[in-house]
């Protein structure tokens, strides 16, 4: 549009030469540059959330995820946090401590608007209508993958690092998840079998994150063996019939449920006596990211133990 109004210019008014043109058009550079850096500034100051932000430089983080919380709890200095989920103040859940100045939601985008986030971490499903409405109002929020295999939660760990920026424990975390990856897993046609045994009997087979460290650490999955996909549900007798080398139950045995009343059959008190048990921590079902890389540790460690059983 410019060069067609200079082009039209010059035909009017022919005593115009080259130069004089070519000093007109370098003004009319310099003043769009000017504009194009006036107009960057001030969408800068009315909606931040549009202009890329170094993740170091985030110092209002709020959560609308579980694991999340954790995570920001474990990683992130207390005094970046503004809120977590309210599930992250019940002891079930906790796993850090929880600051007194946290303002704890309920997944609602109204509660976070006066705590002024400048970044706001959501899983890939949950709190949708809260996380469109906030980025409808302008603020900065980041999806973060679920993780349900190995392979997913680097993806998710990475995620992380995106959006938080270079965190000690974060990248600790991921260089221990990718060594333990590049180890070759324990396979042979001997190796030890197990099986998860879980609240109502409830067992976990090929396709899910458990099975994938039982199998990482070189255990033979019994309830995949059997052709569980997922989740299955195996009775007492079955169990005792398999005869499995390790016991996994999931969770503590100080919260006591009529769920877990298999724990207390004979035969499996057997196993716990003899040290022939694993416990998979809580926190393995809510948020991997807190426990998938000590679990895997440990089972191999485990495993080490019963085949050096006579």
């Amino acid at each position: 549009m410019i060069w067609m109004q200079l082009k039209e210019g010059r035909a009017r008014y022919p005593n115009v030469t080259g130069k004089s043109l070519s000093g007109i058009m370098n003004s009319y550079r310099e003043i769009l540059i000017g504009l194009r850096r006036l107009l960057s500034i001030s969408l800068g100051v009315l909606f931040p959330a549009m202009v890329s932000t170094p993740a170091s430089a985030q110092e209002r983080i709020a959560s609308l995820n579980l694991c999340m919380d954790q995570l920001l709890l474990q990683w992130v200095a207390p005094e970046k946090i503004v809120s977590v989920t309210w599930l992250s103040g019940e002891k079930h859940y906790r796993r850090a401590p929880l600051p007194e100045h946290l303002y704890l939601n309920r997944a609602q985008a109204e509660e976070l608007l006066p705590l002024k986030p400048d970044l706001v971490l959501t899983g890939q499903y949950g709190a949708q209508r809260a996380s469109q409405r906030l980025e409808q109002l302008g603020l900065r929020v980041i999806r973060i993958p679920d993780a349900y295999n190995l392979a997913q939660l680097q993806q998710q760990l990475s995620s992380l690092q995106q959006a938080l920026g270079e965190l000690p424990g974060l990248r600790q975390q991921r260089g221990k998840l990718q060594a333990l990856l590049e180890q070759a897993p324990e396979t042979s046609s001997d190796n030890p079998r197990a099986l998860i045994l879980s609240a109502n009997n409830i067992t976990y087979g090929d396709g899910m994150l458990e099975h994938e460290l039982l199998t990482r650490a070189g255990f033979t999955n019994l309830a995949a063996q059997q052709g569980v996909q997922q989740l299955g549900r195996v009775s007492l007798e079955q169990v005792i019939d398999s005869q499995p080398q390790l016991l996994v139950f999931y969770g503590g045995e100080q919260d006591f449920a009529i769920a877990h009343l298999a724990e207390r059959h004979p035969v499996l008190r057997e196993y716990i006596e003899a040290g022939r048990v694993y416990r998979l921590p809580q926190e393995l079902g809510f948020c991997p990211a807190l426990a998938a890389v000590e679990v895997l540790q440990q089972l191999m460690e485990k495993r080490k133990e019963i085949v050096g059983q006579p």
